[in-house]
């Protein structure tokens, strides 16, 4: 598990909005930089709360991210 990665995601996903905008749009370009597992990039493609739970963000970090769209 790669959860620093998925943190810095996340944390890109809360400070610039073309990153967040990207990560709807085209997820596979905007992940394409980060070390994801592949069960952590499914997780930010289909922002389900419970997969990134499960991949490790804390509930409220997860819930944000699955909000987006």
């Amino acid at each position: 598990m790669s959860l620093r990665a998925l943190i810095d995601v996340t944390t890109a996903l809360m400070t610039d909005g073309d990153f967040r905008n990207l990560l709807v749009h085209d997820p596979d370009r905007a992940l394409d930089r980060y070390s994801l597992t592949p069960e952590e990039t499914e997780a930010l493609k289909s922002r389900d709360r419970w997969l990134l739970e499960d991949c490790g963000l804390e509930e409220w970090t997860a819930r944000w991210v699955s909000a987006l769209r």
